[in-house]
């Protein structure tokens, strides 16, 4: 095999094991098989993407990191880190001033929500500079 065709082939058949074994963890078929495609496609679009830098030589491990792309995560994580944090710090100060009672659990998890999106809106912003 040559260039990519061996990475595709390695995912083609990771994506079908995955959607087998969501078959016999009781998925429906028709889930199963929207998943593994869903995956396929993810690995279909991971060379495109810019997140990797992309060597064919190597086979099925054709997908590396280098010093841009570690470079853009690391900034894109630090974003991240920093708008949570003061997230939950705006968060600790109204509810230690409105009403001294715990942080309600749907707030903990709209800040985890906005950190994700932070992280990954970041991550796209830094990639297309």
């Amino acid at each position: 095999m040559s260039g990519m065709s061996a990475y595709y082939i390695s995912r083609a058949v990771i994506s079908a094991a995955l959607g087998f074994l969501l078959v016999l963890a009781g998925f429906h078929w028709w889930m199963a098989m929207l998943v593994g495609a869903i995956v396929f496609g993810l690995f279909l679009w991971a060379p495109r993407s810019g997140r990797y830098a992309v060597h064919p030589e190597f086979g099925v491990t054709a997908l590396r990191r280098d010093e841009h792309t570690q470079a853009i995560n690391d900034k894109a994580a630090r974003n991240a880190f920093i708008i949570t944090m003061l997230a939950i710090a705006g968060i600790a100060i109204y509810f230690g001033s409105t009403a001294p009672a715990s942080v309600p659990v749907a707030m903990v998890q709209y800040v985890l929500i906005l950190g994700a999106l932070i992280y990954f809106v970041s991550d796209l912003f830094l990639r297309r500079s």
